[in-house]
């Protein structure tokens, strides 16, 4: 299952443009003829202006209006509209090969006025082609270009020069500047969602550059403090430090199964947590007490990778080896409105061998804050306070969905449901 964009605003962003099917390689695609959806749109707006048009006119005529000839209102004005729509997609491709742009805004506007008057010259090319010219002197339709009843060119210079002056304005001001328009809208629109999109994907690497680095942060950390232990029980308990070191082993081998993501399943945490209490274990013996209290519908919950395992640490460093007695550390897991709630408190057992300040952020509670910031934005709550009995609490509240679940409801491991060591 992919993971969200980190923050609240980039996953909105990455769904919207995911459900859009914008892809990168998809806006740096140009314009062109090929594209079918430009023939759909040319052809089905001229047309429909035409169809609008015949029926005002006949409606005009069954209400009383004056009588016009089928040429006037019907065959002229589809050969018209059709002209327009096979010409339109050249023009849109063009405009958007071409744009104006600052830089070069005079010249290029001198070429479009001068592309205004070639596309009226191609209208008319193509309508004297299509249908016949009328001539007011002899009132009759002609051919004025090409005959093709006989086959044989017929040139006829003034109907020609009629029809480009009286099409001239209308064509270039009513057909030809509103598509140049619309294709620059399309090209600037086209380069704002471009722009949109390359934005978000920096600043979804920039994110995950910085949750790697402080998961990365997070492992040598941990790694030294086993170490430092191992070292210390070198000197009174061989034995000891060996098994230490065969479960640091199998902590890292744990570590090493990472796929490279920053979430994983709750589950997938508690058992690693447990890896490295083992090893704490070992080295406190009977002063350190682990109790879980986890909800079975939370075990196979999205979780940021190393969430769990540095809180522990955090109890273990600034509790429990504060005091002679030790203590105990307890971690619960809830869902609840739609949230999953964890907390990990440390109780001790008797006064702490010395005065213990207030803990502070540490880097293992610092860099988890850090991450729920990257990876839930504003949805996600981190707190840490006193109790009324004296223990530390680390509570998180992150949000969760249904479709969030990494496993199958019937897969939940449920030996963690309540665990007390």
């Amino acid at each position: 299952m992919t993971e969200p964009l980190p923050g609240a605003a980039d996953r909105r962003l990455g769904k919207d443009l995911s459900r859009s099917g914008i892809s990168a390689s998809e806006t740096e695609k140009a314009f062109t003829l090929k594209d079918w959806r430009l023939w759909v749109a040319s052809f089905g707006f001229f047309w429909s202006m035409y169809v609008c048009g015949v029926i005002s006119v006949i409606s005009f005529q069954r209400a009383g209006g004056s009588k016009f000839m089928l040429d006037e209102y019907a065959i002229l004005p589809a050969i018209q509209d059709t002209v327009f729509a096979i010409l339109a997609p050249l023009v849109f491709v063009l405009a958007t090969r071409f744009p104006v742009q600052r830089e070069n805004r005079i010249r290029r506007s001198l070429i479009y006025l001068a592309g205004g008057v070639f596309f009226t010259a191609l209208h008319v090319l193509l309508r004297v082609l299509s249908y016949p010219s009328w001539l007011p002197d002899t009132k009759k339709y002609v051919w004025a270009l090409f005959n093709w009843p006989t086959f044989s060119f017929s040139l006829h210079w003034p109907p020609i020069q009629r029809l480009f002056l009286w099409n001239l304005v209308e064509d270039v001001f009513a057909v030809y500047i509103p598509i140049v328009v619309i294709a620059h809208a399309a090209l600037y629109y086209r380069r704002f969602r471009e722009r949109e999109l390359r934005s978000a994907q920096l600043q979804a690497q920039l994110s995950d550059t910085r949750l790697l680095a402080l998961k990365s942060q997070l492992q040598p950390h941990f790694l030294f403090n086993t170490l430092h232990s191992i070292s210390s029980l070198m000197l009174t308990d061989v034995r000891a430090a060996d098994t230490m070191i065969a479960r640091l082993s199998d902590l890292l081998r744990m570590s090493l199964k990472d796929d490279g993501g920053h979430l994983t399943s709750l589950k997938r945490e508690l058992e690693f947590a447990q890896a490295y209490l083992e090893i704490e274990k070992i080295r406190f013996g009977n002063r350190l007490r682990v109790k879980f209290e986890i909800a079975p519908e939370a075990l196979d919950l999205k979780v940021p990778h190393l969430l769990l395992q540095p809180l522990i640490e955090n109890s273990i460093k600034h509790g429990i080896s504060t005091s002679n007695a030790g203590g105990e550390v307890t971690v619960r897991a809830s869902l609840l409105d739609d949230r999953l709630n964890l907390s990990i408190a440390d109780q001790l057992f008797g006064a702490p061998s010395a005065a213990v300040p207030i803990p502070g952020m540490g880097i293992g509670l610092k860099s988890t804050q850090e991450r729920l910031k990257s990876l839930f934005g504003s949805e996600q709550n981190f707190q840490t306070q006193i109790l009324a009995d004296g223990a530390f609490e680390v509570r998180i509240s992150l949000p969760f969905r249904p479709q969030e679940r990494l496993t199958h409801h019937g897969s939940r491991m449920e030996r963690f449901a309540t665990i007390e060591s």
